[in-house]
């Protein structure tokens, strides 16, 4: 568990900056988060890290990859972006190069989507993680706005609602390959 030490209570929160008042269930936020860990281990050594995924999204649509559990077809393994103004969450690793998706959707829209899944991702002793949130405008749907899929929590991490969106991991299992 210590090699994955990076993922475990995780929190990145996309808050807003200002309010938009074009879009009125919108709001304005920085385009760009990025926090980054090297994943421990013994070197040489992959590992299968099964992660707790839960948050707040607004949806995007990836072209290609793979849907590795019909449950939660959120969640695609590679891929590319088709819809770049709208939020994209991900996780990123060096070795095996891969990118993980976490708001896969068919289509775009003015909603917000509550998740709560695990995932098992490869990761090798020694690579760098990425775990990024980016948007091709200045805005984003905001969870803290009045309406049937808003005023979301994720309880036990954020048990009031906020304002914009949200990604909390955690580790539930390690696995040496």
């Amino acid at each position: 568990m210590q090699a994955a030490a990076g993922f475990h209570k995780f929190f990145l929160h996309d808050q807003c900056t200002g309010q938009y008042p074009p879009q009125p269930d919108t709001c304005l936020h920085h385009r760009l988060h990025v926090r980054s860990f090297t994943f421990g281990g013994d070197s040489g050594t992959v590992y299968e890290v099964t992660l707790r995924v839960r948050g707040i999204f607004e949806p995007t649509t990836i072209r290609g990859g793979e849907t590795p559990d019909p449950a939660h077809p959120y969640f695609k393994v590679g891929g590319t972006v088709s819809t770049p103004d709208w939020s994209r969450w991900e996780i990123e690793v060096s070795q095996p190069q891969q990118t993980y998706w976490l708001n896969h959707y068919p289509s775009v829209g003015h909603t917000i989507y509550k998740e709560d899944f695990a995932a098992t991702i490869p990761v090798a002793a020694g690579a760098t993680v990425t775990v990024r949130v980016t948007d091709g405008n200045d805005r984003q749907i905001d969870n803290g706005k009045s309406g049937p899929d808003r005023q979301q929590t994720i309880p036990g991490i954020v048990d009031t609602p906020q304002p914009g969106q949200m990604l909390s991991l955690d580790v539930l299992a390690v696995k040496a390959q």
